[in-house]
């Protein structure tokens, strides 16, 4: 005989299927957010190439960087391509890097706010941003995830609300499906991209100390 559930009962019960296949539909959506999650839990410094191409008004930038990164708060970031090649800032938390110019300017060593005009790229992103820690809180913190496929990597789609403090309303994070890494992110302002920044030559867990970074 077929039983039939009093009315409150259906209703928890239906409660609980749909929340459960909302969580399953959210688990399945951000994998390559979460795998690389994990992935960087599991590092402790890495250094890599960034090919970076910005966009704000009529300007533009194309830079390479070198990238040095120990956390949870030390980096380095070298100029060797780009507007301002042979310059370059070294973070260890707070306010201010170190820092120097390029050219003839190269031997002046400067200590400037994190914020300063000449520690920040064309879009006013500061020497942090350029690091992995920085992609995992964007992710964290992203109040919307979906996921995809760009160039055959796994990619995230970030969205966030209109009207952000640097304009950018969405980012778009590709993973390699060997590190689970990022590979590319994107930003875009509406439909515009505004940032497009390339990671190449990535190397985990190279012993960096918070000596490397003075």
């Amino acid at each position: 005989m077929r039983r039939h559930l009093p009315p409150i009962a259906a209703a928890a019960a239906a409660i609980v299927l749909l929340s459960g296949l909302a969580r399953g539909a959210f688990a399945a959506e951000p994998a390559a957010a979460t795998a690389f999650l994990d992935a960087w839990a599991k590092v402790d410094s890495y250094t890599d190439t960034i090919v970076s191409h910005e966009v704000k008004g009529t300007q533009t930038e194309d830079r390479t960087y070198h990238f040095a990164y120990l956390k949870p708060h030390y980096a380095r970031i070298d100029i060797i391509d780009g507007p301002g090649k042979g310059g370059g800032a070294v973070w260890a938390g707070g306010d201010t890097v170190h820092g120097h110019q390029g050219g003839f300017l190269s031997g002046i060593k400067l200590q400037v706010s994190i914020h300063d005009g000449r520690a920040v790229s064309l879009r006013g992103d500061t020497i942090d941003y350029a690091s992995f820690e920085s992609a995992a809180q964007q992710i964290k913190a992203a109040k919307d995830i979906t996921q995809g496929t760009t160039a055959g990597l796994d990619s995230v789609t970030i969205t966030y609300p209109a009207g952000a403090a640097d304009g950018v309303t969405k980012r778009v994070i590709a993973f390699s499906k060997t590190t689970h890494l990022p590979a590319e992110r994107i930003s875009y302002a509406g439909d515009q991209v505004v940032k497009d920044e390339k990671y190449s030559d990535i190397k985990l867990n190279v012993g960096l100390k918070p000596d490397d970074f003075q």
